[in-house]
């Protein structure tokens, strides 16, 4: 928590942070990710983890006495059950709604963004696998950071 660390969080319990660089406002080599941020996004567990690499680079260029890029855009996606072996995949960032499309690959998918589909049920328990022993093994995931608009369309 916040409050243990004797930071200020204000009323919420956040702290405020530079939501491009993922730096503490007002705070000296301080660096917020997840939960304990007051970014205009979900707290979804694929925004921290994008939001990591973004940290990760950002902290190595300040230890070597260079500026942080900004460059987190708030990307989230996330496979909702919808019930009955289906479900619902979004994408978003801080400036893109989840639009409709194809994911990860345009045109091709395998998954349907915003539609309510076996195969993103299928997607959500694939995921929880890779979860369990990619993710939490620190290995890397092929996506990038930022959220690419790639195989989505508007309406």
């Amino acid at each position: 928590m916040i409050e243990d660390c004797n930071l200020d969080g204000g009323n919420a319990g956040y702290l405020p942070t530079d939501k491009a660089t993922l730096k503490a406002k007002d705070l000296e080599n301080v660096y917020v990710i997840g939960d304990n941020t007051d970014l205009p996004t979900s707290k979804a567990g694929s925004v921290a983890h994008f939001a990591s690499e973004i940290l990760c680079e950002n902290l190595l260029r300040e230890i070597e006495g260079l500026e942080p890029r900004a460059v987190f855009d708030g990307h989230s996606n996330c496979f909702i059950e919808s019930g009955f072996e289906k479900g619902i995949l979004i994408d978003f960032n801080y400036d893109v709604e989840p639009l409709p499309g194809r994911f990860p690959l345009p045109g091709v998918g395998p998954f349907a963004l915003l539609q309510e589909t076996r195969m993103n049920h299928w997607g959500k328990l694939m995921f929880k696998w890779i979860y369990w022993n990619i993710l939490l093994k620190g290995e890397e995931m092929p996506l990038e950071p930022q959220m690419s608009m790639f195989g989505k369309w508007a309406d």
